[in-house]
């Protein structure tokens, strides 16, 4: 099983056992890292649990990591030059970045997620979402609007007042 991790803008694929180089992360070197931006989980043959797709993220999944060190990036020169007019600038850039161990890619213990979304629901929120699922949704109508509104008018026009028939 692997997962797809959103870290810094980007994404990676979080195999456990291997290394990520992500952009530089506040953690010192030894730390442990969990990754909550789980965009994908992938399920391999012999998984027991099947390949879950985030809208955007995966709930009650991790990934956890561990910080091997911080390193920079290759050097990149950036050149600007105007021909004929004596414009030349020249600059460079280097990355700072962090080398990630994945340890492991699996799910939050379902009793801990349990609790922590009924500590963060407010009281009767259960009720209410109970009385939503029951209520069912009305048919939509077969006319535009426009079209509804219009015969509304014409039914209106067709009623007589009483009293005008003398």
């Amino acid at each position: 099983m692997y997962a797809i991790v959103q870290i810094g803008g980007r994404q990676y694929r979080a195999i456990p056992g291997t290394r990520v180089v992500v952009d530089r992360l506040e953690v010192e070197p030894g730390d442990e890292v969990q990754l909550q931006d789980v965009r994908m989980v992938v399920a391999e043959a012999g998984d027991r649990e099947p390949t879950a797709v985030g809208t955007p993220t995966v709930d009650g999944v991790t990934v956890t990591a561990t910080a091997l060190g911080h390193l920079r990036g290759e050097k990149v020169l950036v050149f600007k030059y105007k021909p004929k007019k004596r414009y030349r600038r020249q600059r460079g850039f280097r990355a700072e970045l962090t080398e990630l161990r994945i340890d492991a890619v699996g799910a939050v213990p379902r009793r801990a997620a349990k609790a922590k979304d009924a500590e963060e629901a407010p009281a009767g929120t259960e009720d209410v979402e109970v009385a939503a699922a029951v209520t069912p949704k009305r048919p939509r109508a077969s006319r535009p609007p426009a079209k509804r509104a219009a015969k509304a008018v014409d039914k209106e026009s067709e009623v007589e007042e009483p009293g005008d028939g003398a």
